[in-house]
Formats: C-alpha cells, structure tokens, sequence
C-alpha cells in the first residue's frame, strides 16, 4: 500500500504543479516521401515528350525532388524543362524544385517534362522519387 500511495502522491503533485507525467510517446516522426509517374503526351517518328508527376506520399512536405529512371537502350533525353538533368547510359536523373516550390503531403505537382528520342512504348522503368528541403 505504501508505494501505492507514493505514486498516487507524485502524481497528484505533478498535476498540482500543471504538469502531466508522460506514459508513452503520443506523435509519429515526420517523413519524407514521394513516388514519380511518367505519362507520354506526343509522339513522332522516333521521339516522344514526356511528363512526369510528383506526389508527396510523407507527411512533411517537401520543396524539392531527384528523380531516376531507366530508358531502354539507344534512347536519350534531348531536353528537360523545370529540372537539370544528366544521362549516363540509360540511367537518367533530373533535379527539380527549390525554394520557391512546396508539395504538401497527399498533393501531386507536374514536376517535369521533357523530349526523348525513341518510342513511348518503350517507356521509363526503375522509377524512383527521393525529396528533400531547401531552407
């Protein structure tokens, strides 16, 4: 009984004081995620623009992005706009946002876009959407 009533002591002088003793942790760590899909939205001969959208799939948003693909051999990126881009090979990966960007969890933003020699139905495999912060 008397360690009862020594708990029951120090919790009634924590609640006299205003303060609440703590149990268990009450909130999850933020995280940062996101996933890239790329959709083809013209055609030609041997080329093809393309477009790719960022949803952040975190609970913290996020203001910028590095997005990787794979495009099947002999194709290449001629241009990219709203990211910096860089081929080797077939890996390809584009760097996109800033301070001036924010995308709140659960949002989905047209990140970036391009024009690729090749054909569409060869697509981009191995995609993936690493964000980040810009202070």
């Amino acid at each position: 009984m008397r360690k009862r009533g020594a708990a029951l002591a120090a919790g009634s002088l924590l609640l006299g004081l205003g303060l609440v003793p703590m149990t268990a942790a009450t909130s999850a760590a933020a995280t940062l995620s996101c996933t890239a899909t790329a959709t083809y939205s013209a055609a030609w001969n041997n080329g093809f623009v393309f477009e790719v959208l960022v949803t952040n799939t975190g609970t913290e948003s996020f203001n910028t992005w590095v997005v990787t693909f794979d495009m099947p051999p002999g194709y290449v990126v001629d241009s990219v706009w709203n990211g910096q881009e860089t081929q080797t090979g077939q890996h390809v990966i584009v760097r996109g946002g800033g301070p001036g960007y924010n995308i709140a969890p659960g949002s989905s933003v047209l990140a970036f876009g391009g024009i690729a020699q090749g054909v569409p139905e060869g697509g981009f495999t191995n995609i993936t959407c690493t964000p980040g912060v810009v202070l």
